[in-house]
């Protein structure tokens, strides 16, 4: 399985991809908006957002492009590691 993660603090990314490592999915982090951010998605299985630290721009085109592919979206309002375990543990199970 794998993951994109938008959002989040670029101090955090090793620990958000270490934390996806510990439930069996790969993650890829981007911390900041892109131009291509369609590309980015790539053929993720599910995408998580961290509304409290990326655009509400940024978080409606994510959500928008995720929805034409049906790929499964999870907004998290919190960046924390807490936050993400638990986030990881709904989308694993």
């Amino acid at each position: 399985m794998s993951i994109v993660i938008y959002g989040g603090h670029d101090r955090m990314e090793r620990i958000y991809i270490d934390e996806a490592k510990k439930y069996g999915v790969k993650a890829k982090v981007y911390t900041y908006g892109r131009n291509d951010m369609t590309k980015s998605i790539g053929k993720s299985d599910g995408i998580v957002i961290f509304t409290d630290t990326i655009s509400h721009k940024v978080a409606s085109t994510v959500s928008k492009e995720a929805k034409k592919r049906n790929i499964p979206v999870v907004v998290c309002h919190n960046s924390s590691k807490t936050s993400f375990g638990n986030t990881m543990k709904e989308m694993t199970c």
